[in-house]
């Protein structure tokens, strides 16, 4: 990724990738990057609205798995950022977006985007600070000294007696989180696309909720990979039992449903007496095979989490893990069609009389570069989950800690008779 990103820089972001590349050339000025970054701010959102959930309405059952979404979002955004950057070209863009936001803000979606990452970027990580307080106070003789001042900032200013409001403040950011996600998610970030007439891809009143259910289903999918990796690297099936996976699929198979509607739904009105440029969009998508990998993507991982849910015996953790990879990579697909080709057939003259429908195909850099992303993810988590519990604590008294639910180790170095109750979990 280091070094098809020093290509980019070194020949510029128009001669390696041909985006920017727009009007008589016949290219797009966004891509692949731009792709990626819809999807990775769906799944911030989406992870932390599954955390907000479990706090909010008390789903004790799902204790497990929300540190777990907690630390995705920060890294799906700190990655949505890095997508912004790769679109840029040069890295110094993005300073100058920030410094002249009242400006820029008025002719460049992307300054919009920025604002959306800074606020959720700043919520989640007064989020898991705030969580982390209690246990990490409690365990510190127990944790790497050489991390000590990591340790040192989450505890600024900490006193023992703080739990009880620090728990009623979380209780309310949660909330406002659940109300920022449909706002966000289904609101700020599909109007920048929505509302512009002269991309027909994009303008439509369903962009909204079609977005904000792409976001979640992402994200869900993205979830139950990454707890399953947990589980696997860690041994934590009697933690993160059979059961949560189970009802994790229940969710993402009624939420990949509805995506599929809405494909259905974009299909049949724009092929069926459709305006012309509606119409032509439409029939391009659907002679593109990248089209019908996703579409075949989400429809077989259906089948399998309806089935599974039907017959218990199909069911299986490495299926499921599998199924929700694939459901995630299509929405990647989907996410990058959807900017490409409205980009690809303007609609409103002079475009339509002077311009050329455009062509696009990612190179190998572009490729590097979003594939390096998700693989940074996974190292991000290596290194959180040497730092911090990936599973929230709670404090039993003043010489013991355990587990919400179950019974993981604290960390790769403590030992199972530190970290074990003698109680049985129902």
């Amino acid at each position: 990724m280091l070094f098809a990103w020093f290509v980019q820089l070194r020949g510029g972001l128009m001669h390696t990738t041909s985006l920017g590349d727009w009007g008589v050339s016949g290219g797009v000025p966004w891509g692949l990057y731009i792709g990626a970054f819809v999807w990775w701010i769906g799944i911030a959102h989406g992870g932390i609205a599954i955390s907000a959930a479990v706090r909010v309405f008390k789903l004790e059952r799902f204790a497990p798995i929300a540190r777990i979404a907690e630390v995705l979002t920060v890294l799906a955004l700190g990655m949505a950022a890095t997508s912004i950057v790769f679109s840029l070209g040069r890295p110094d863009r993005i300073f100058n977006t920030i410094v002249q936001w009242p400006f820029t803000v008025h002719h460049s979606p992307l300054a919009w985007d920025i604002a959306v990452i800074t606020l959720y970027l700043v919520l989640t990580l007064t989020y898991l600070t705030l969580s982390l307080r209690d246990e990490i106070y409690e365990i510190r003789d127990r944790l790497p000294y050489w991390l000590d001042p990591i340790y040192a900032v989450i505890l600024i200013g900490y006193r023992p007696e703080e739990s009880e409001k620090v728990e009623q403040l979380l209780w309310w950011l949660a909330v406002a989180i659940l109300a920022l996600v449909p706002l966000l998610s289904g609101g700020v970030v599909p109007w920048l696309f929505g509302l512009i007439a002269a991309q027909p891809g994009w303008f439509g009143a369903a962009a909204g909720p079609s977005m904000l259910i792409e976001s979640l289903t992402s994200a869900m999918a993205f979830v139950v990979v990454t707890i399953a990796i947990f589980r696997f690297a860690y041994g934590w099936e009697d933690f993160i039992r059979d059961a949560i996976f189970r009802d994790l699929s229940k969710v993402l198979a009624l939420l990949t449903l509805a995506t599929l509607w809405f494909v259905v739904h974009d299909v049949l009105t724009g092929a069926y007496l459709a305006p012309h440029h509606v119409g032509d969009i439409t029939a391009t998508m659907v002679s593109l095979p990248f089209f019908w990998i996703a579409v075949l993507g989400l429809g077989a991982a259906f089948i399998y989490l309806v089935a599974q849910l039907l017959r218990p015996s199909l069911f299986s953790v490495g299926r499921l893990t599998i199924a929700s990879a694939v459901i995630a990579i299509s929405i990647l697909n989907k996410k990058v069609m959807f900017i490409v080709e409205g980009l690809m057939h303007p609609s409103i003259p002079p475009l339509t009389n002077l311009y050329p429908a455009g062509f696009y195909f990612p190179n190998w850099v572009e490729w590097s570069l979003v594939l390096g992303t998700i693989v940074v993810v996974g190292l991000g988590f290596v290194v959180i989950g040497k730092i911090i519990p990936m599973v929230e604590l709670e404090v039993v008294d003043d010489d013991e800690t355990t587990p919400r639910m179950g019974d993981p180790p604290l960390t790769d170095d403590s030992s199972e008779d530190a970290t074990r109750p003698d109680t049985e979990v129902n």
